[in-house]
């Protein structure tokens, strides 16, 4: 699993390390290219990591249109030329610079908004390949949420390299995301249980943590009692003490 590399990114003192490192493992869950954008909540002060810089030489990363878009929820949306047809609200400007990312080898991807609960700043990864649409969806798709989980916890050691200072207080409510070598048993979940057991075991309510990941508390309370199922515990101490 993606998370078993988790650690070592965590532990990266540099963002050129961390990005290095990051781009070293997206080749085993197929993706060629990855593109990282934050910006400050006014959308200035754009932030980028790139594998492909020489995207943004005639568009500025904050007009990126996954930026504009699709960063105001918490949905990952497929992207990319193979599926632009499914978003018809962009106008030809932004066509054609999706058009250009495919010649660059970014034909199909994932675009993954990241906000950490307090921070000034919100973004997002870009994933992509060079695939048509339904192999992209059989190889890639699939494991949207396991990359959102992962691009997460990046986004966090991002920014508290960036900016240490500028990270919410431990008091606030936030993603307490810790990379860390699961036990063999937290294998069985889907990311999003994981997610939501591994927040309860920090000590979040469930309210706190439906509000981190952008859902209801219900929809999380299903995906919590689907991973208690799987692990053959009742509640967060019992999870907590499987981590241990």
């Amino acid at each position: 699993m993606l998370f078993d590399h988790a650690a070592k990114l965590e532990q990266s003192q540099s963002i050129d390390d961390l990005w290095q490192d990051f781009m070293a493992i997206l080749p085993s869950v197929g993706i060629d290219h990855a593109i990282y954008v934050s910006v400050a909540n006014d959308m200035s002060d754009p932030f980028v990591l790139t594998s492909i810089p020489e995207l943004y030489s005639e568009r500025p990363p904050h007009e990126d249109p996954f930026l504009i878009h699709c960063c105001t929820s918490y949905k990952i949306i497929e992207i990319g030329t193979v599926f632009m047809h499914r978003h018809p609200y962009i106008d030809d400007a932004e066509r054609a610079f999706i058009t250009r990312a495919a010649t660059l080898g970014f034909r199909a991807g994932l675009g993954i908004p990241m906000r950490l609960m307090g921070a000034a700043r919100f973004g997002c990864f870009l994933l992509g390949n060079g695939q048509a649409l339904v192999e992209f969806e059989k190889n890639v798709s699939r494991r949207a949420e396991e990359l959102r989980l992962f691009c997460m916890i990046v986004h966090r050691r991002i920014e508290e390299l960036n900016s240490p200072a500028a990270m919410p207080s431990a008091s606030d409510t936030r993603p307490g995301l810790v990379g860390r070598e699961l036990p063999p048993v937290f294998d069985a979940l889907t990311a999003r249980e994981t997610e939501v057991i591994l927040l309860l075991c920090q000590g979040k309510t469930r309210a706190e943590s439906a509000q981190i990941c952008g859902i209801s508390v219900n929809t999380l309370s299903g995906y919590v009692k689907a991973g208690y199922k799987k692990l053959g515990v009742t509640n967060a101490v019992q999870a907590t003490t499987l981590l241990r």
